[in-house]
């Protein structure tokens, strides 16, 4: 699973051929100790951008989104364009599922699904959709593989990999169709990626 260090940082999400750029807050504890974490939403959706930049004016121009109130925000706000800008591991791509499910379990296919897998979840959780959470948390696949405590290497765990990638195959498309309610593209982001058709042979 993803191992954030900063209280909130900017990541990217790829879905349904856009690709944007928003933010996201670890869970934390307020101050009566309850737990919470969150994404840059409108009150509604999770508010996507094509760019840093885009980004930057529309958090200049809704002030009161959904992370104004976290207790690391003005910290944050403080640090400028800067900080939101995606690392490049905070690259989180649901269109890849497939493709990633489909190839060779090594190490880092695995744990790019993994965090994959993970931060829909978060998102389940965030927008409180039970039947996504119920999807991705309840099913032993996906639990086995955002853990991270399966290697996929020898018969059992090319075993396991193979009935991952059979949930996958029977289960994602309704998965991406959940999160993709949640996701307002906004800006550049509401461009449709477009693939290259060139091959190397």
């Amino acid at each position: 699973m993803p191992s954030f260090t900063e209280p909130i940082v900017a990541i990217s999400l790829t879905s349904n051929a856009h690709q944007g750029v928003t933010l996201y807050a670890p869970p934390w504890e307020d101050t009566d100790g309850e737990q919470w974490q969150g994404f840059l939403g409108d009150g509604a959706k999770i508010v996507l951008l094509g760019t840093p930049d885009e980004l930057s004016d529309w958090l200049q121009a809704h002030p009161d989104h959904d992370l104004a109130d976290h207790p690391a925000w003005e910290a944050f706000a403080g640090k400028g364009k800067t900080a939101l800008e995606p690392a490049e591991s905070d690259h989180y791509d649901f269109d890849a599922v497939y493709e990633l499910a489909a190839g060779d379990a090594d190490p880092v296919v695995v744990s790019e699904l993994g965090d994959t897998i993970d931060i829909a979840a978060r998102v389940a959780d965030c927008c409180e959709d039970g039947a996504l959470r119920s999807l991705l948390g309840n099913t032993r696949e996906y639990a086995l593989l955002v853990e991270g405590e399966t290697s996929y290497s020898g018969k059992e765990g090319a075993a396991e990999w193979t009935a991952l990638g059979d949930v996958i195959a029977d289960s994602w498309e309704r998965a991406a169709n959940r999160l993709n309610t949640w996701l307002r593209w906004e800006g550049s982001s509401t461009e449709t990626i477009v693939e290259s058709d060139d091959e190397t042979d």
